[in-house]
C-alpha cells in the first residue's frame, strides 16, 4: 500500500500547489476540502488517472496491489465482492478506487504533519 500512499500524497501535493494560490486560502483548507471531496485529483470524475489501462496496470503491478493485505482489507470493508467487482471493471477503475480508498489516511497524515 506504500506505493499508493506515496502516489496519493504526490497527487494531493500537486493539487495543492496548483490550487492554493488561486482558489483556496491555506494548505490546511485545501486538505480539509479534499477530505470532503477529492474532486478529480485521483481521476475519479474522468474514470482514469493515467488515461491508459496499460499504465494503470503497470502501477498496480509495481505496487503489488492485488496481493497487498492492507489494500485487500480496505476493499473488504466495502463488501465481500467489492475488490473482485472493481477488478472486473479494469485496471483504470481499480487504480482510481484504490487511490480513493487510501486518500483519507494520506490526507489525515498530511493534516497532522501540517499542525
Amino acid at each position: 500500500m506504500d506505493n499508493y500512499k506515496e502516489l496519493a500524497k504526490q497527487l494531493v501535493e500537486d493539487y495543492i500547489s496548483d490550487n492554493v494560490p488561486t482558489y483556496i486560502k491555506t494548505r490546511k483548507e485545501a486538505l480539509e476540502a479534499l477530505l470532503e471531496d477529492t474532486q478529480d485529483v485521483f481521476g475519479n470524475l474522468s474514470g482514469s488517472r493515467t488515461v491508459s489501462a496499460y499504465k494503470a496496470q503497470e502501477f498496480i503491478n509495481k505496487a503489488n496491489a492485488v496481493f497487498d493485505e492492507d489494500i485487500i482489507e480496505l476493499y473488504a470493508e466495502l463488501g465481500d465482492n467489492y475488490m473482485a467487482n472493481t477488478l472486473a471493471r479494469g485496471a483504470e477503475a481499480f487504480d482510481v478506487v484504490t487511490l480513493e480508498l487510501v486518500a483519507p489516511q494520506v490526507i489525515n497524515a498530511m493534516l497532522e504533519a501540517n499542525q
